[in-house]
């Protein structure tokens, strides 16, 4: 008998012990954001990043992807499988200080704003590759 409640003592306090994420339970969306991305704090205008050579933005405050794909705007929090093989934290990205949960709806304008290069191959924008919008390189 005394063995029997000592067993059950020391299985409650071993699935007490381990954590719930153990058994694959709060796994859901990432904490914090990207490593190619500000952190958090950065700078608490920037809602969005805009990637102009691939037309696609990620939303700081909600860790998502909204992307085009056919004629329709999509939101993921994976990156889509067309950037898989990207390394973001290489490519062109601006800074975006837009008060909206729809970045997308400025998408034209941004096409024409942030375009990397032009037919001659100049850039003409004011950042760099790896570096964000602005010329500011965001802290790791």
């Amino acid at each position: 008998m005394k063995m029997k409640i000592t067993g059950i003592v020391v299985i409650l306090i071993l699935a007490f012990a381990i954590p719930i994420d153990s058994f694959g339970q709060g796994k859901g969306k990432p904490k914090g954001p990207p490593p190619w991305a500000p952190a958090h704090g950065y700078k608490a205008k920037t809602r969005h990043i805009y990637f102009p050579d691939q037309n696609f933005y990620f939303d700081l405050q909600a860790n998502e992807y909204i992307y085009l794909k056919g004629d329709a705007w999509q939101v993921s929090v994976a990156l889509p499988s067309l950037y898989a093989g990207i390394d973001l934290g290489g490519v062109l990205k601006v800074e975006l200080e837009l008060n909206t949960n729809s970045p997308q709806q400025f998408n034209s304008d941004h096409i024409v704003k942030y375009k990397a290069e032009d037919k001659g191959g100049k850039d003409k924008t004011k950042a760099n590759k790896g570096r964000t919008g602005k010329g500011k390189v965001p802290k790791k």
